[in-house]
């Protein structure tokens, strides 16, 4: 393994388990996606500066706050609710579309549907929902920059500077395509009554990721499906090594050996390398979520949370394959 390629892991292994067994010991609310945040954070190519953690963390309490206010207002009123929160999930595509780039759109995502959702069941989760995420991702954010400030990134030369152009697409096509995969799942979510919480943040990051794809063919539906089958196997067997050894150690041994196993795994030239990134987030969504619960899912259990993300994952992908089957993506010619 090349030496940048092994600080990478290390990073990417101290960093995420730190955040992680920290929220876990201090038992601070939603520290399992506080560790996701950090995951994805400690897998860019440069780690986030000051400033940036801070633009962040204000733009994040900003959608967060502004949707709990909207969402408290609109509550006693059914169809107005549904209504907006469909319109809130279509703008926070078009918003990303724009350029805002994912983690943003993921955060607009998440406030167009958790906060939304928590809502209904209590305002005042909903208020702690909106105001821990933006702590959650803050934590994330500076646990980046020490990593990268501890291990640096070796300068890159000058042949890997250039980078190519990003292939022109039609931001109307792409943006509806999104809406037509992730309203329908928003629209069932809300009207069963449905109270996973870790739900809707996986389908946030998931749709995001499957929205900056030209198309999700049958090969990208594939390694996106076998990324969340690995790592709800990874989260099971976690869960069940830590119902037979019920400490505060045995997660954060956990979490560092699968970080590492995984980051190394992403790191190599084995064929389920390009899966190993998003299996750390699907194993700590499941995991972190079975075993520190938020709102009323005290008692979830790990295959319970597992059936839970991967019907949602079946129905996202399959959605996006579908819908590009019958509307092809067609990039923009330049005059």
């Amino acid at each position: 393994m090349l030496t940048e390629d092994r600080r990478s892991v290390i990073r990417l292994t101290l960093g995420t388990t730190g955040v992680f067994t920290l929220g876990l010991g201090l038992g601070w609310p939603l520290a399992s996606i506080g560790a996701v945040f950090t995951a994805l954070f400690l897998q860019a190519p440069v780690g986030l500066t000051l400033k940036a953690s801070g633009s962040l963390f204000a733009f994040a309490l900003i959608v967060m706050m502004f949707s709990w206010i909207l969402s408290s207002i609109l509550m006693p009123y059914q169809i107005v609710f549904l209504a907006t929160v469909c319109i809130a999930i279509v703008a926070s595509f078009a918003w990303s579309l724009s350029g805002a780039g994912l983690l943003p759109g993921v955060l607009a995502l998440m406030a167009a549907m958790m906060v939304p959702n928590l809502v209904l069941q209590s305002k005042d989760l909903a208020l702690v929902l909106a105001g821990w995420v933006p702590v959650n991702l803050l934590i994330a954010g500076f646990t980046s920059g020490l990593m990268f400030t501890l291990l640096p990134v070796k300068p890159p030369t000058a042949t890997k500077k250039a980078q190519q152009a990003a292939p022109e697409f039609d931001k109307g096509r792409r943006m509806l395509r999104m809406s037509l995969v992730t309203v329908p799942f928003a629209l069932v979510f809300f009207v069963s009554g449905g109270t996973a919480l870790l739900v809707l943040f996986f389908v946030a990051l998931l749709s995001q990721q499957l929205a900056a794809m030209p198309a999700a063919g049958k090969s990208v539906a594939k390694a996106m499906l076998t990324a969340n089958v690995l790592g709800a196997g990874v989260a099971i067997v976690c869960y069940e090594i830590n119902v037979l050894a019920p400490s505060i150690v045995t997660p954060a041994l956990l979490c560092f050996l699968f970080c590492l196993s995984l980051g190394t795994l992403g790191k190599s030239s084995n064929s389920l390398a390009p899966a190993a990134g998003s299996a750390i987030t699907t194993a700590l969504i499941i995991y972190g979520g079975s075993i520190a619960p938020f709102a009323d899912e005290a008692d979830v259990k790990s295959v319970t949370r597992v059936l839970q993300i991967a019907s949602a994952a079946i129905f996202v992908i399959l959605a996006y394959v579908v819908v590009d089957e019958f509307w092809p993506e067609k990039e923009q010619q330049k005059a």
